[in-house]
């Protein structure tokens, strides 16, 4: 199945574009998508700190926040939609 990862901020220079289509196997989860995306130790090292996501980064999926869905073992369905983002602040 393919899945949308959409990136923002500096993230569309590390991962080299706006976005990009994920081809993944039917039972992938939201880490399944991030550990093939994360195909160098410097995307790595960005996104994640051991086997989990770096507090400061955002994921969603289809508009819904992972922290609220089952985390990094979230399944996916086609044509779903991740976003990844760096946590913005500002006033």
């Amino acid at each position: 199945m393919t899945v949308k990862a959409k990136f923002f901020a500096y993230f569309r220079d590390l991962f080299g574009g706006r976005e990009r289509d994920v081809d993944v196997g039917e039972a992938a989860s939201v880490g399944d998508v991030l550990a093939l995306l994360c195909d160098t130790p410097g995307r790595r090292g960005e996104i994640f700190a051991g086997g989990e996501l770096k507090p400061h980064i955002v994921v969603m999926l289809n508009g819904v926040p992972l922290n609220s869905l089952k985390g990094l073992a979230t399944p996916l369905s086609p044509g779903d939609t991740l976003a990844i983002f760096p946590m913005m602040g500002g006033g």
